[in-house]
């Protein structure tokens, strides 16, 4: 859950910043304003404040000085190593076989009929139950495969944590000892980190509590209520760019 809350916080980080930036310049082509400059800087502040939601999902201090799974973390990597701890899986494929909570037999006449109709519904739940704990085990390996593309060399995935944590260690954090970071984050490596996110969350989610928390939902009332701020922030940008508006 806390993992959850997370991502729903980089989601609503997200679908302002996008919404804004899909909206606002287009709907300025051809007109000036002269708070462009603070629109920049709330552009760049969102910016900020989604790549600081992505690494606090992914993360991870030095696992030489302390081991991944006894961090006291709510990240993608740190569960993932939980999952790969001795008896921690398994655990959860028992949980798994006990989503199911029993098949009610319905009331029947006759003994031996009540006996056939008991052990078909036992087979049913016994397969059921079966179904669960693959399900929980292809969660947990979908996981930790998502995150181990984090940590090889060469991908994508890698490069881009990388530049958002150097980001928020070596510039927010204000370090005089450590150098500036060479690359700063991109968009890009946003939109990919978030998308790796909600995987994360789903696989999570559907291994740990058994449903599927596909928060698609959530993110599109986000987005709807981003493009209603969005439009309100560039009609007062028109009216106030206007020559004939007294208030320009």
């Amino acid at each position: 859950p806390m993992l959850r809350n997370d991502v729903k916080t980089a989601v609503q980080s997200h679908a302002v910043m996008e919404t804004s930036n899909d909206t606002i310049p287009k709907g300025m082509t051809g007109l000036h304003s002269k708070f462009t400059e603070t629109y920049n800087a709330v552009q760049n502040a969102l910016a900020l404040k989604l790549a600081m939601d992505l690494a606090r999902i992914f993360d991870l201090s030095d696992p030489v000085k302390r081991p991944a799974h006894k961090q006291d973390k709510a990240s993608v990597l740190v569960l993932a190593a939980l999952f790969n701890v001795d008896g921690v899986s398994s655990s959860l494929e028992d949980d798994a076989a006990r989503w199911v909570t029993g098949v009610t037999q319905p009331t029947s006449t006759g003994r031996a009929h009540q006996d056939d109709v008991a052990a078909a519904l036992s087979d049913v739940e016994n397969k059921y139950r079966l179904q669960d704990r693959a399900t929980c085990r292809t969660a947990i390996l979908d996981f930790v495969a998502l995150a181990e593309r984090l940590g090889v060399d060469g991908t994508k995935e890698k490069a881009a944590l990388g530049r958002v944590r150097d980001f928020r260690n070596r510039r927010l954090a204000h370090s005089l000892i450590d150098k500036a970071p060479e690359e700063l984050p991109r968009y890009s490596d946003l939109h990919l980190l978030l998308e790796m996110a909600l995987k994360a969350e789903k696989f999570a989610s559907m291994a740990v509590e058994g449903h599927d928390a596909d928060i698609a939902d959530f993110a599109q009332r986000k987005r709807e209520n981003s493009e209603g701020y969005a439009s309100c922030v560039l009609g007062g940008l028109k009216l106030i760019a206007d020559p004939q508006n007294p208030m320009a």
